[in-house]
Parts: structure tokens; sequence; C-alpha cells
């Protein structure tokens, strides 16, 4: 059966992957545009990206391995630095009138979804070289998909509850914690 620190391992994976969503959720959040439908769709479609990437990525890892290594922080970064980019012109232009950078939108959580969960493909390539059974990496893969899914619901509800951020100033906010988390994605890839 599987030990009490395989069961750790998978946590602390899980959350390390699910440390963008989380800051993602919270940045949707801020908006406050968000009813409880797409709370739970932005949180599903961010768990099962971020869980299907992983189990994308160990089945991939023999073929893709060296090519999607060299491109998927330029992916992440790219779709992250557009969205980025978007909710800041938004915030620009913004007025009460006006609607709101449309988290609700789906596909902004698909784009979203895609460019948190690419590192995800990378983790699940290193899958491959260890000397895992399927078991272990399916129940590492619903580790993933479990802690994603808990932290981007309490992420959206925390962006909710902060009162103090105006609308104008949360796609401010919003849009350069996304291009934030793409630089960071760029960073890690050449460090």
């Amino acid at each position: 059966m599987f030990s009490f620190v395989f069961f750790l391992q998978a946590l602390t994976l899980g959350l390390a992957l699910a440390m963008d969503c989380f800051t993602v959720s919270i940045t949707c959040g801020l908006q406050k545009t968000l009813t409880t439908f797409r709370k739970f769709v932005l949180a599903f479609s961010f768990a099962f990206f971020q869980a299907f990437m992983t189990f994308l990525g160990s089945l991939l890892a023999s073929f893709f391995y060296d090519f999607i290594v060299d491109i998927s922080a330029w992916i992440s970064f790219t779709l992250l630095f557009i969205i980025g980019i978007k909710m800041i012109m938004e915030g620009r232009k913004f007025s009460l009138r006006n609607k709101v950078f449309d988290v609700t939108s789906l596909k902004v959580i698909l784009l979203l979804s895609i460019a948190t969960s690419i590192d995800a493909m990378i983790v699940g390539m290193s899958f491959a070289g260890m000397e895992w059974v399927v078991g272990e990496q399916l129940i590492s893969i619903l580790m993933i998909f479990l802690v994603t899914f808990i932290l981007s619901l309490i992420g959206e509800r925390m962006g909710e509850k902060i009162r103090f951020i105006k609308p104008r100033f949360a796609l401010f906010l919003g849009g350069a914690i996304l291009i934030i988390i793409g630089l960071k994605t760029i960073l890690q890839h050449y460090l």
C-alpha cells in the first residue's frame, strides 16, 4: 500500500503546482463578478488542467520531452502576458458603465487554465524517469486535482473578501500579477 511519506510528497507536489492557480484565483475574485457556478467552473477548470497536463506529460515524456521543455515556459509566459496586458488595458479605460475584464468568460477561463498548467506537463514528464508504479502516479494526479480545486476556491473567496481594492485597481493588479507569474516561469526555466 502507499506510505505516509508518499502521500506527503503527493500533497507537496499538489501544493507547489496549485500556487499559480491560487494566485490567479485571488485575482479573479478581486473582480467580484464570479457567480457561485462560475467559481466552481473556474476552480474545476484549473484543477482539471493541472491534473490533465500532468497526466499528458507522463504519457508524452519519452517522445517530446526535449521539445516541450524548451518551449513550455515561453507558451505559458505568452498566454499570461497577453491576458495580463489585456487586463491592464481594460483597467485604463474602466468606468462603472463599462464591463470589467470578463473573468467569467469560458474563453478567459480556459486560457488561464492552460497558461497556469503548462508547468504541470513538465512535472508529469518527470514521472516517466521515476520508478513509480501507475497507482502512485494516479494518486499524485488526483492529489494535484484536489489541492488545486480547493486552493482555487479559497483564492476566489479571498479575492472577493478584499473590499479596499477598487475594480480599476483590481484590473491593474490582476494584470501585473499575471505578467509577473509569466516572467517567473521564464526565469525559472533559464535559472
